[in-house]
């Protein structure tokens, strides 16, 4: 069974209707990790024990009210469905846990409407830590990594970019909720906002004196040089 390429609202709709276990990646094209999920995907889609799911893929930029809807904060993230209820997921790049996700639900099939879990309403506050904790070095900004949209942002992904720094981005201009949460959150007004290990490090001013300072580099989590089997 193929991989469905969920490019439209309808398209999306319409996958929902199956009565069977459904595993939606959102994604986004210019993010590298992505097609790791997607290359899973392809993969388990083919194996006889994964017959009972259907594979579905969602470019989460194009599908904003979807994508708001199951709250994807980042990408990729897979979310798995059941009679159209959300029953579990997996953020972040974790194919073995994507695996066993899947086996657990297939292998705990029920017709019965009152067997499917349900996901609970997670408050503000917990989701602006558990965006802040998505990796060691998170960078909330306007714009991605690829696209800064103000000069600030496109500064400090210069920065960290020098340093071949491992970090993540949050688009905040994609969520008004996490934009103004997050300057109560961290007592810190505007934007970009770099957090490593969980703590606020501060703005673009803080983070050019910390690389002029010398401070900087060693604190930042870098990207492994060695290819991954």
């Amino acid at each position: 069974m193929s991989v469905s390429n969920l490019t439209t609202a309808e398209d999306f709709n319409e996958f929902l209707k199956s009565e069977e276990l459904l595993v939606i990646h959102f994604f986004a094209p210019w993010a590298e990790q992505c097609q790791q999920i997607n290359d899973l995907f392809d993969t388990l889609a083919e194996v006889e024990d994964f017959k009972g799911a259907k594979f579905g893929k969602v470019e989460a930029e194009n599908l904003p009210d979807i994508a708001v809807k199951y709250k994807i904060t980042a990408v990729p993230t897979v979310v798995l469905i059941r009679n159209s209820n959300q029953v579990d997921r997996v953020d972040g790049v974790n194919p073995a846990l994507i695996g066993e996700k899947i086996k657990k639900y297939l292998s705990s099939k029920s017709s019965a409407p009152t067997s499917v879990e349900t996901t609970e309403p997670v408050s503000l506050d917990e989701r602006l830590k558990k965006l802040i904790n998505k990796a060691s070095c998170m960078l909330f900004m306007k714009g991605d990594r690829v696209t800064p949209r103000c000069g600030f942002s496109r500064t400090i992904v210069g920065i960290l970019d020098s340093f071949n720094a491992d970090y993540q981005t949050f688009d905040i201009l994609q969520d008004n909720d996490v934009r103004e949460g997050l300057k109560k959150f961290s007592n810190w007004p505007t934007y970009p906002q770099l957090y490593i290990n969980g703590e606020l490090i501060g703005g673009l001013d803080i983070v050019k004196e910390m690389n002029e300072s010398g401070d900087l580099e060693s604190m930042l989590p870098k990207k492994s040089t060695e290819l991954k089997s």
